[in-house]
């Protein structure tokens, strides 16, 4: 009869430890778990702030380039020969060619130099350069240099870009053209001076491209 108890004992003593090496094994398990994901919350977190950091720094630069962009144009503003309307310089033709010309007056050279005194000191910005018209057809005395309005505004938008393209600090690899005719009208064209409003160069800020070069 004591042999069978202490059979009996032995077996509920074997099967304690066993639960116990088992539990032991077990909670071995989970913790290993939780310190995985501990870790990679830990990961997760230095990655969250790297990223955090980086946003920070975008949000800096782009609002220091608004601020150099804003006093750019307040500059530009000042110059009384033109308009700044958001991010655009408009000359009016009067100003820089005679009828049916693409060649700069001597008035147009003054006042692009003008222009240019303020955008030399933004090397890295984009620059477009946009020819408009008016709607009013191409005069028969003209018509053998230029099919239709659209050749006359990008010649002149071209003429502006190699006048600039000759000035300080001109970088021509960030210098583009277009040619608009009367396609873009910022005013209606049945009066006289609202013709003479949408026939205008536009000199256009863009992007800032100097992050591109690095």
């Amino acid at each position: 009869m004591k042999t069978k108890h202490l059979i009996a004992l032995a077996l509920l003593s074997s099967l304690f430890l066993f639960s116990c090496a088992g539990n032991q094994q077990m909670v071995a398990d989970q913790q290993s778990k939780i310190d995985s994901l501990l870790s990679l919350n830990a990961g997760l977190h230095r990655q969250l702030e790297g990223q955090g950091n980086k946003a920070d720094g975008l949000a800096k630069e782009k609002a220091e380039q608004d601020v150099e962009l804003q006093e750019a144009l307040a500059k530009l503003a000042l110059i009384p020969e033109i308009k700044v309307e958001g991010n655009r310089t408009m000359i009016t033709n009067d100003l820089l060619f005679s009828s049916g010309s693409y060649q700069l007056t001597d008035k147009g050279k003054k006042v692009l130099e003008k222009v240019w005194s303020v955008l030399e000191h933004n090397p890295s910005r984009e620059i477009f350069i946009v020819g408009h018209t008016d709607d009013q057809a191409i005069a028969a005395e003209f018509l053998a240099k230029y099919h239709s309005n659209w050749d006359l505004s990008t010649w002149r938008a071209l003429t502006v870009l190699h006048f600039i393209e000759g000035l300080p600090n001109a970088h021509p690899e960030r210098l583009s053209i277009a040619g608009y005719g009367p396609y873009q009208p910022i005013a209606k064209n049945d009066t006289e001076e609202g013709r003479r409003q949408n026939r205008r160069v536009e000199i256009i800020l863009g992007h800032d491209n100097s992050k591109l070069k690095d």
